[in-house]
């Protein structure tokens, strides 16, 4: 960065601002609550330390817990709770959105990644596949099946994406979420399909 820069202060601030608006929890408060309830819930066994919230996802037709939605630290927490795993890879990842479907036997993972201008993200994106392998590593350590399949989707804000460059971008980025979709990873802008986790 430049002397007197402040592009990654503003990314910091943007991508911030991006991933309260597209908080998973207030969507399916806003987008479906006539089919589901969504309540906060305490962790019993704290594997680390995490000042983020726990939610039950509850279907209202037939009052049952279908599953949780947390994001970053909160989620080897979980894992811990709901599975009795601890994370098995050297490092640990915070992701910006989980949310466990029990019902589908499913982990849905969402990365962010708002932008207003090209710089290193453009490379980062490219290692989701690999951090999908990872989070499914976990998993993948239960004796019994059928064990937890891991999903990955990428969550971009449309305006840089899409329409920034003066509309450029759609071309420009068409291969990197092509290479994306190949590889398995869900792509949305700006909003989400709840069908893609089962709601």
């Amino acid at each position: 960065m430049k002397k007197g820069g402040t592009g990654g202060a503003n990314t910091n601030r943007g991508g911030l601002e991006f991933e309260s608006a597209t908080d998973l929890v207030a969507r399916i408060q806003r987008d479906l609550s006539d089919k589901y309830g969504v309540h906060e819930t305490e962790i019993l066994n704290s594997m680390i330390n995490s000042s983020g919230m726990v939610y039950e996802v509850i279907r209202k037709i037939d009052n049952k817990k279908i599953g949780i939605i947390t994001k970053q630290f909160q989620f080897y927490n979980v894992l811990f709770n709901e599975y009795g795993i601890k994370n098995q890879n050297h490092k640990k990842w915070k992701p910006d959105e989980v949310f466990f479907n029990f019902e589908t036997n499913t982990v849905f993972i969402v990365e962010k990644k708002w932008q207003q201008g090209a710089g290193s993200v453009d490379e980062k994106i490219f290692g989701f596949v690999n951090k999908r392998r990872l989070y499914q590593n976990n998993f993948n350590t239960l004796e019994k099946e059928p064990k937890p399949a891991v999903e990955f989707s990428a969550l971009f804000n449309s305006d840089w994406w899409i329409h920034g460059a003066n509309g450029i971008n759609e071309k420009g980025y068409a291969d990197y979420f092509d290479n994306l979709r190949i590889d398995g990873v869900k792509i949305f802008f700006d909003d989400y399909d709840y069908w893609w986790f089962g709601l």
